[in-house]
């Protein structure tokens, strides 16, 4: 059994994958709380995976992507109490499956790593030649390109949707806090769905625009690309773009899963 970890900004996600199979067989997400403690991490964790009918110390292997370095010591301590296993860490060395072409391949985020990594797999499994945008919506929104070659050539960092209506509330005295629930259509007739409307079909607006743009700059006819979608806030948003993006809510958890074959065998 493989264990693969993701330390997110908001939510540290992990995925039980058993053998061959391409779907993990349980997975679960604790808050990324600074605050906690690596041994309050232990004892939640732990009854996580007993709740989910795992055995931690039946777990082979274990990978972690993380983009909050300061939990990177406490998510390991915590995987090696409980699994005896020290982590293969998404970073410089780890066999991606794939060559990273931007200027300084440092610097991109282990959690685009492991989105990639999923994406080239699938790519290859499904023989595509076709360059493949990666749409991945948590507390940013980034959007990836992935060339004919299957090499990541860069991509785009915008703000989240929690993070934008979070700053309309902030800066804008009027405007209310909100959650976004309810249909989501142009011309909003209140408050509210003004604000729906701006920040989710604002977004798919964004991201069909900014898929467009991709795909002249790949070199590419419009609407060749492979879209994929992941994150939380995800389904909302690409519900409203013109484009039809393969979504998948486990694609990072995939990936890095993907990372391990390659790089541990």
């Amino acid at each position: 059994m493989l264990l693969a970890v993701n330390v997110g900004n908001k939510n540290i996600s992990f995925a039980i994958f058993d053998g061959v199979e391409a779907e993990p067989v349980s997975k679960f997400k604790v808050a990324a709380d600074l605050c906690r403690t690596a041994d309050e991490y232990v004892i939640l964790v732990k009854q996580l995976l007993d709740y989910s009918g795992v055995d931690a110390r039946a777990v082979d292997g274990v990978i972690m992507a993380s983009v909050v370095p300061p939990l990177n010591d406490v998510i390991r301590h915590v995987i090696l109490a409980l699994t005896g296993k020290t982590p293969l860490v998404v970073g410089p060395g780890v066999k991606t499956g794939f060559a990273i072409r931007i200027d300084d391949p440092a610097e991109l985020g282990a959690d685009i790593v492991a989105n990639a990594s999923a994406a080239v797999a699938t790519m290859k499994e499904e023989k595509l030649d076709r360059p493949a945008v990666i749409l991945d919506m948590g507390t940013v929104t980034t959007l990836f390109a992935i060339n004919k070659n299957r090499e990541v050539v860069g991509g785009a960092i915008l703000p989240g949707i929690d993070m934008s209506l979070d700053a309309l509330h902030r800066e804008a005295a009027l405007l209310p806090s909100i959650e976004l629930t309810g249909s989501a259509r142009a011309i909003g007739k209140n408050t509210k769905e003004s604000l729906i409307s701006g920040v989710v079909l604002g977004q798919a607006a964004m991201i069909d625009g900014l898929v467009d743009r991709f795909e002249k700059e790949l070199k590419c006819k419009s609407g060749e690309a492979l879209l994929f979608a992941t994150g939380e806030k995800c389904k909302g948003v690409i519900a409203n773009c013109s484009r039809s993006f393969r979504y998948d809510p486990t694609l990072t958890l995939k990936g890095l899963a993907c990372i391990y074959k390659n790089t541990v065998g």
